[in-house]
């Protein structure tokens, strides 16, 4: 027996495993850990991330293979990487925040762009290296179709506690996030959500798991799943649904509105289909208890408060700083130029714009409430095409894939336009938020490309070829 290639074969599949189970563990904690908003979060979801593309490299090494990628994520993450990385390694300054100055720093070259601050722009190109990273992975992940189950139902379980951590700390009227006492200087409570310190951002994750959590429940229904089954992800879709609107955050509400009209036209005929063969004393059933069961949720999350924030808009919408620092963010854009200040160089760079318009505009803003506008700003007009197609190539890519396609399963079926949907929901609130600065998000959407990006390699050979395989032999 070669006891060498044995003890390859192992170590290689036990590598990738643990990148593939750590990843699924990192989706799932990455919100818990106040989204990935704090300083000891962000460095602790983005080690965990590292520690995954880590072991999956080392299986690839041992497995003497490429990742499956296509040639368009290729191509389109080297030009982003190599554009991001040229910006810190040609840097011109790094930005005293105490004092407000640009402090001087030999630059490579100093005729050619580069960042205003390398110490931001390169702790942002750590976080988008690994982005990047999980976009491959999740493209080449999905193709086994075992562990695109259990990415879809690690998702579902990050939304679904989410979720009911908010809709508990709205019933018990917490003051912050895990019933800590407010400060004193400010004993308003705080509009913060679940484990995240802006209900927007908050909103804009419930969004994101919105549609896979409502298609793993037409899955789990359409193969006739276990009552348990069923019951648990109807479940976890209706405290979803009902913690978005509890949750304070007009544009999240606006956007799960969008997209729940675009999950019951997707699925009309088919759920009419599966209600016709339904038994009709327990289809009734089922939906009283649905409906009583999200009253009574609403009712004790207080979802008459997030309601009454409708009525206030006319009044609170033109008052709106955001507004105020668009304007000052345009006066920016000039300057940006072709490949911008360099990126996550955001808060150091508006405040000069900001200091233009003097008491215009007052406070101290880390994003703009505008993620295309900030994102031109600092990576400029073409890192910006670039970054745009990677996001909207994805969905592109996935739309070619999923109406040429004729023999893919079910899950496929299911899950491929749920990724899009929730990317197109988060790309309509970036328009008045910044959803896409926070880690945990970006996760997410990094997530849903490397699904829509690998969708191209998906093939019904491999799936009829691992029916007859033990799940632990999947690689």
């Amino acid at each position: 027996m070669n006891w060498r290639r044995i003890i390859r074969s192992v170590g290689r599949g036990s590598l990738r495993d643990l990148a593939r189970w750590l990843f699924l563990a990192t989706l799932v904690a990455a919100p818990w850990l106040y989204g990935g908003t704090t300083a000891w979060s962000i460095e602790i979801t983005s080690g965990s991330l590292a520690l995954v593309l880590a072991f999956w490299a080392a299986s690839l090494l041992l497995d003497w293979r490429w990742p499956f990628l296509s040639r368009g994520l290729a191509i389109i993450a080297g030009v982003i990487l190599l554009l991001g990385w040229w910006m810190v390694a040609n840097a011109n300054a790094i930005y005293d925040p105490t004092f407000r100055n640009f402090v001087p720093v030999g630059a490579i070259w100093s005729a050619m762009p580069g960042s205003a601050d390398y110490v931001l722009s390169f702790a942002w190109m750590l976080r988008t290296t690994a982005l990047i990273g999980v976009t491959i992975f999740v493209a080449d992940l999905s193709r086994r179709p075992a562990w695109l189950l259990r990415l879809w139902h690690a998702v579902a379980i990050a939304g679904g506690s989410i979720a009911f951590l908010g809709l508990i700390q709205k019933g018990t009227g917490a003051e912050m996030m895990f019933w800590q006492s407010a400060p004193e200087r400010n004993k308003e409570i705080y509009p913060f959500f679940a484990t995240y310190y802006y209900h927007a951002n908050a909103g804009a994750f419930l969004n994101l798991v919105l549609p896979p959590v409502g298609g793993l429940a037409l899955w789990t229904m359409a193969r006739q799943s276990s009552a348990i089954a069923r019951a648990t992800w109807i479940t976890t879709l209706v405290l979803i649904a009902v913690a978005i609107f509890s949750n304070t955050s007009r544009m999240a509400q606006a956007v799960s509105v969008i997209l729940g009209l675009a999950m019951i036209a997707a699925v009309a005929r088919p759920a009419a289909r599966m209600m016709v063969r339904a038994e009709k004393r327990v289809l009734i059933v089922g939906v009283l208890v649905v409906t009583l069961t999200a009253i009574a949720i609403g009712q004790a999350a207080h979802l008459d408060r997030a309601m009454l924030r409708w009525q206030q808009i006319t009044t609170q919408l033109p008052l709106d700083a955001r507004w105020a620092a668009d304007r000052v963010a345009l006066g920016g854009v000039g300057d940006a130029g072709w490949f911008g200040f360099g990126p996550g160089t955001f808060q150091a760079i508006f405040p000069h714009y900001q200091r233009e318009v003097g008491n215009g505009l007052r406070g101290t803003w880390r994003f703009l409430h505008e993620d295309y506008l900030q994102t031109i700003l600092e990576w400029g007009w073409f890192g910006s095409a670039s970054i745009a197609a990677l996001f909207f190539g994805g969905i592109a890519a996935a739309l070619h894939n999923y109406f040429k396609a004729g023999d893919w399963n079910n899950r496929q079926r299911i899950l491929l336009p749920c990724a899009v949907l929730a990317l197109a929901g988060v790309a309509l609130h970036a328009l008045v938020d910044f959803p896409l600065q926070i880690l945990s998000i970006q996760l997410f959407v990094a997530t849903y490309l490397g699904i829509c990006w690998g969708s191209s390699r998906w093939k019904v050979s491999e799936v009829r070829s691992q029916k007859s395989q033990p799940i632990s032999n999947n690689r």
